[in-house]
């Protein structure tokens, strides 16, 4: 048997070193931002975002399914997660000639250092493929229209948060008006797609309101209410499980957009009423206003909803349920009024 030399030893040592590094390296390494626009972070309505805006709220729907819908005709791309919106950005789509393929994807594969192997090795940061053939998500340029080959370019930042949160297999919806109906060419607050792209239906409606809690057992929970059309709407694992209507006891009352988590309480009568309960549920606010304590009754007050609705909701209750408020409605199209998401207005004195 022989015996290695001592200095072939410590070379053949130090390239098993090198090896065992390189993938580590590789994955820290950043992928080129010169070539992206590098976005921003705003509060603003979404049809009045700039080239490289976006809005980024991963707080309105902490856990739950995630589906895409990019819409052509107005160059967004939506990020929903539990069917509630958490992220919107500007995009540039394919030019002419080069035209971003309409329909349902899913992403095939993820690869946050990738340069293109078309066109001339084009860095492609935090790219996230929906086509063998060449279409993916990714970093890149906004010039504030159409100008890729196919892709779906999109701030770096919001590309980066996108890549955190996503994962191969998430259902991606190119829409536009030809072949997709308007409220998945102009989505809103909710989406209005399942998931797995195929256009989402009502729930059978029971007077003014609908409560099918059988269409999801289970996954988190996710309560959307919209003061302007007047609407609660509950999610469960990214499915409408419920919706009803709701009246004010102040109509000149409007609602601050706020994200509030549920918090652990002690046992009670799931089938009470909130009102008739000695421990009712409390709320966290964790974005649109001051960290505070709501009780359930406090964030209710004034607000008139059926009491077979409210009931069912009470069984879904559990700690970590997200509830959203705003003051704008949930769905339809982004050019008329003003669908602010994110703008944390003053609370309405009352």
């Amino acid at each position: 048997m022989s015996i290695m030399p001592k200095r072939h030893a410590l070379i053949l040592f130090a390239w098993c070193a090198l090896v065992a590094l390189t993938p580590a390296m590789a994955a820290e390494k950043t992928p080129p931002k010169h070539t992206s626009t590098m976005g921003v972070a705003v509060t603003t309505p979404p049809s009045q975002l700039k080239p490289g805006e976006f809005i980024w709220i991963p707080e309105a729907a902490p856990a739950g399914p995630i589906v895409m819908i990019v819409s052509l005709p107005e160059q967004l791309a939506y990020v929903y997660r539990n069917g509630v919106v958490i992220g919107i950005a500007t995009v540039s789509t394919g030019k002419k000639g080069h035209e971003t393929p309409t329909g349902v994807f899913t992403i095939l594969q993820k690869h946050a250092d990738h340069y293109s192997s078309i066109y001339d090795s084009a860095p492609m940061p935090y790219m996230q493929r929906l086509t063998w053939s060449g279409v993916a998500l990714h970093a890149g340029r906004l010039p504030g229209y159409p100008a890729s080959h196919g892709c779906v370019r999109m701030p770096y930042e919001f590309a980066r948060l996108l890549y955190a949160e996503s994962s191969t297999g998430l259902t991606v919806v190119v829409s536009d008006e030809k072949q997709f109906p308007s409220t998945v060419a102009h989505p809103g607050l909710f989406t209005p797609v399942d998931l797995k792209g195929a256009t989402a239906s009502e729930l059978d409606r029971t007077g003014d309101f609908a409560w099918q809690p059988e269409v999801a057992t289970e996954g988190p929970i996710t309560i959307l209410v919209t003061g302007e059309d007047r609407r609660i709407r509950v999610f469960r694992d990214g499915k409408q499980i419920g919706w009803s209507l709701f009246t004010l006891a102040d109509p000149t009352r409007q609602l601050p957009f706020r994200v509030l988590t549920l918090l652990e309480e002690p046992p009670y009568d799931a089938g009470a009423s909130f009102s008739s309960r000695t421990e009712v549920p409390r709320w966290m606010v964790v974005s649109g206003g001051p960290e505070t304590a709501l009780s359930t009754d406090q964030l209710l007050a004034g607000v008139q909803v059926p009491r077979e609705f409210l009931a069912g909701l009470a069984r879904v209750l559990t700690p970590g349920t997200t509830l959203v408020t705003t003051r704008l409605p949930a769905s339809g199209d982004t050019t008329g009024l003003d669908m602010t998401v994110i703008t944390a207005d003053e609370p309405t004195k009352r």
